[in-house]
């Protein structure tokens, strides 16, 4: 598993509240407080595959059989999520 990806999975994880996902920083000690990131259905399964220690690619194909839509298309939005990801400082 990617080193990364492994590190994140300890520090943050995905919780379902309210009808919703939520990314949860585990190490936080509250001041400064880090609100919980709120991800769709698709951006909670992306992060599940990840986190399990899929790779992107193998993320990538599954969710393009599964949602029978074009690899590009799901490649573009896995990049753009895990780009969210690093501006926010879930992934590095």
């Amino acid at each position: 598993m990617d080193k990364t990806v492994q590190s994140v999975q300890k520090r943050f994880q995905l919780r379902k509240a309210a009808g919703a996902y939520w990314l949860l920083d585990m190490e936080q000690t509250g001041i400064p407080y880090r609100r919980p990131i709120q991800l769709n259905e698709a951006a909670a399964e992306i992060w599940t595959m990840l986190s399990d220690g899929k790779s992107k690619e193998e993320a990538t194909a599954e969710i393009a059989g599964k949602y029978e839509v074009p690899t590009e298309s799901v490649r573009q939005d896995m990049d753009d999520f895990i780009e969210q990801l690093k501006q926010q400082g879930v992934m590095l």
